[in-house]
């Protein structure tokens, strides 16, 4: 077991919150990704988590933010709750949006929020941390594909890319804050595998569950073309599992840091060519 060390922050870049804007209403399509209700029904799902999940995160952070004495971290952390805070706020105007075009998201948020709460009764908060670090690992390398590989986000409607790709350079950016704060206040790398382990089964098995909740409610049946372009998207040559295969291993390393991988520089690329081009929004405080 790590012993806990003084809080020290390692996170290169500054995590600051963006309150963006994207245009929901030109979404007019429920299988909004490559026409294709399966990959689109999976985008959906994951969206419907994210309210309630970067909740979650927000809580188990703030538990142990009262002992970081370091205000360089301090004012990351803060960055951090912004952050999750405004991811929580767009994905619920998206989640709307599904539910008006016949994906109830609005729906799957109420039945992930019993089961989030099933899922941490009787969770202490070194533990409840813990978890929070191993599903930032697991959005931190999927914001990475998401961000570099070209045919991951090929035929989505525009606006939801730009949501995710938003969603993306933020998880990047603050990728590192709640494991420096769970090894500087707990220290037990033991308890972030095992917990991961559980995490990533409840992620793969929820997943799952809300994909048929929100076909089942809508009456739609995937077609055979959906369900080629899901399997390929998913387990594919250069599909999702196989190509996050190795980063998320990455993390059961005895001497794994989230920064071992230094990607700011996609950071930096999606505020030339997209932030600043398309946004006029300034960056919150």
């Amino acid at each position: 077991m790590s012993m806990p060390s003084q809080p020290v922050n390692h996170t290169p870049v500054d995590v600051r919150p963006r309150r963006m804007q994207f245009p929901y209403a030109n979404v007019e399509q429920r299988a909004f990704f490559d026409n294709n209700v399966l990959k689109s029904a999976y985008i959906a799902a994951l969206s419907a988590t994210f309210p309630a999940g970067e909740a979650e995160f927000i809580h188990s952070v703030r538990l142990h933010q009262k002992q970081v004495t370091d205000p360089e971290m301090q004012r990351q952390i803060r960055g951090f709750i912004g952050q999750e805070a405004h991811h929580s706020k767009q994905h619920r105007d998206f989640n709307k949006v599904l539910t008006t075009l016949g994906f109830d998201a609005l729906g799957v948020e109420k039945v992930f929020e019993k089961d989030l709460a099933k899922s941490l009764r009787g969770r202490d908060a070194r533990t409840r941390l813990a978890f929070t670090v191993g599903f930032e690992h697991q959005t931190a390398i999927l914001a990475h594909e998401f961000l570099t590989n070209p045919n991951i986000l090929r035929g989505m409607d525009d606006t939801i890319a730009s949501l995710l790709r938003w969603h993306a350079v933020e998880e990047i950016e603050h990728k590192s804050v709640a494991f420096d704060l769970y090894m500087s206040c707990v220290g037990d790398r033991k308890l972030l595998w095992r917990t991961q382990k559980l995490a990533t089964a409840l992620f793969s098995a929820r997943t799952a569950k809300y994909m048929m909740l929100l076909l089942w409610w809508s009456k739609t049946i995937p077609s055979w073309r959906d369900i080629r372009g899901y399997y390929q998207f998913m387990f594919g040559k250069e599909g999702l599992v196989r190509r996050l295969r190795g980063p998320y291993g990455e993390y059961f390393r005895t001497d794994f840091h989230p920064w071992q991988h230094d990607n700011r520089d996609l950071v930096t690329q999606w505020k030339e060519k997209e932030y600043q081009a398309q946004y006029d929004v300034a960056e919150a405080g």
